[in-house]
């Protein structure tokens, strides 16, 4: 199966430009300058959409949730859950990535604020593939990778985080039903809405 990567990046980005570019315009329509400090509450919730891109297997956008707890104005801890599915030849990966993350904000936390952020994961996973292979693993991963958050009102933000994912490999059987191993890194790209209390 040959996917377009090439494409499916091309659309990614349309994406994320046109929401910052949406958040940008909001900021900007209130007078208010990027780098004001915004009041924000200690947690926050939201929902948001998730790209992944397996190295073996296809990408897909799905679905996910993040809580952040905003302990200090340059560092946040988020913890999230999601929903990846991908198919790797005849066999079919479903995984509910459970994820920590410790995100640091250089500039503190203003209108528009830049994090870098890495931390660890565990992956409840289920394959099938031929001959009725049928199995749970759960495997563990470490990410790293960035983004950046815009905070359009004290309750309210939209943010944008790309990752890189090590993961332990996918144990499943090829089509001649031999022992096969797939690797599942790769990256993951979130665009999420949050509401702060």
């Amino acid at each position: 199966m040959q996917v377009n990567h090439a494409g499916r990046i091309s659309g990614l980005s349309a994406v994320l430009l046109t929401g910052l570019l949406m958040c940008m315009t909001v900021v900007e329509s209130r007078a208010a300058s990027p780098f004001d400090p915004v009041d924000i509450g200690l947690l926050s919730l939201g929902g948001r959409a998730t790209y992944f891109n397996p190295k073996d297997g296809d990408d897909r956008w799905l679905g996910g949730a993040q809580a952040r707890l905003h302990l200090f104005e340059y560092f946040a801890i988020e913890g999230s859950v999601d929903y990846h599915q991908s198919d790797i030849g005849d066999t079919r990966v479903h995984s509910y990535p459970v994820q920590a993350s410790g995100m640091i904000y250089p500039l503190g936390i203003r209108r528009i604020s830049p994090f870098i952020m890495g931390g660890g994961g565990w992956y409840y996973t289920t394959v099938t593939g031929p001959g009725n292979f049928d199995e749970t693993q759960n495997r563990f991963g470490v990410h790293a990778g960035g983004g950046a958050q815009v905070f359009l009102s004290n309750h309210f933000s939209f943010d944008a985080t790309y990752r890189y994912i090590w993961l332990e490999d996918i144990k499943t059987r090829d089509a001649s039903l031999q022992n096969k191993n797939f690797e599942g890194n790769g990256h993951m790209v979130t665009i999420g809405l949050n509401y702060h209390f």
